[in-house]
């Protein structure tokens, strides 16, 4: 996709996404879409990892709950500001993910995913039986809503408008990552790691450092969702949330960072679109993933270059067809 339609696109979905609020007053609407936000940053961040340096990682939820308890705990027991406990989150997930990194990525496949795997629990399990600092099974409530330049945040409009930043600034960074020398260097990993040795590129450290900024990213958005529910619990970044976030890039598209967003903000307003339904709705839902990834197996945006890559292929095959003719 080209740079120029990448922010075309982009900030025509920024501008329409932020003028929601001018004509809808409706908190749960608001509510649906902070939590398609904060899928959307876990989303692109896992899509790094997957889809563009071929890390198939099960443990992503993990480095969510470590974001959100890491916030939780700097402001209630050290009172640190938001804004710095914001960002040490991100450097605790991302300290922790580069430390998981090394051993990890001496497993390949269903292997390293077995092992992120394993993370996710173990780290689900300390925050259960850690209760003198986690609060164990009960969680931590009473977290402090946000505040920046002296104002708090807490209409749900303003939780709206910051995850909506926050997942702009996410995108961009893993757009113009991958856009980069650095993000070839991925890419050429995912496709043959043996031919990126060859070329010079250190596997060991793109990997790590695709780890690091992927769990990083992370940390911010358990943060963001530790402050804006004012309570965390050991549930919240269980194994089921690691599959979730893994069936948003596949439902849009596996290394595709549009798709993952799409994904991300389909498996969360599909659930609640049938919310009225009540016992109809899993089905419902189900079926129309089901549905989509039928159809659409290369995702709800990885099917267009597909597409356009089949179409220009076609149209050189009838061109030289026709110099023959």
């Amino acid at each position: 996709m080209r740079p120029q339609r990448v922010t075309f696109g982009l900030w025509t979905a920024v501008i329409v996404l932020a003028a929601i609020p001018l004509i809808v007053d409706d908190q749960y609407v608001f509510h649906v879409l902070t939590m398609a936000g904060i899928y959307s940053m876990l989303a692109v961040s896992l899509n790094l990892l997957l889809g563009s340096t071929g890390l198939f990682s099960l443990g992503h939820a993990a480095f969510y709950g470590i974001g959100a308890y890491a916030s939780a705990l700097l402001t209630l027991k050290l009172e640190l500001p938001f804004i710095l406990a914001f960002v040490l989150s991100g450097v605790a997930a991302a300290l922790i993910g580069g430390l998981v990194a090394y051993p990890a990525l001496r497993l390949k496949g269903i292997f390293l995913a077995i092992g992120t795997m394993g993370f996710n629990e173990i780290v689900r399990l300390l925050a259960i039986n850690l209760d003198w600092l986690t609060g164990g099974p009960a969680g931590l409530p009473g977290i402090p809503v946000p505040e920046m330049f002296g104002m708090a945040i807490s209409r749900p409009r303003d939780y709206y408008l910051f995850i909506l930043v926050l997942a702009a600034v996410t995108y961009i960074v893993f757009q113009q990552l991958i856009s980069s020398r650095t993000g070839r260097a991925l890419l050429a990993i995912r496709d043959d790691e043996i031919a990126a040795r060859s070329v010079g590129i250190d596997l060991t450290r793109y990997k790590v450092g695709a780890f690091i900024l992927s769990t990083f990213f992370a940390g911010l958005a358990g943060s963001f969702f530790a402050h804006y529910l004012t309570y965390v619990s050991p549930d919240n970044f269980g194994l089921n949330e690691s599959f979730a976030i893994l069936a948003m890039i596949a439902l849009g598209g596996i290394g595709n960072f549009t798709g993952a967003v799409v994904g991300a903000f389909l498996l969360v307003v599909i659930p609640e679109a049938f919310r009225s339904l009540q016992e109809y709705r899993e089905l419902i839902y189900g079926f129309t993933i089901v549905l989509i990834v039928l159809v659409l197996p290369s995702g709800v945006i990885g099917w267009y270059p597909r597409f356009v890559r089949r179409r220009k292929l076609a149209d050189r095959q009838a061109l030289a067809a026709k110099e023959e003719g």
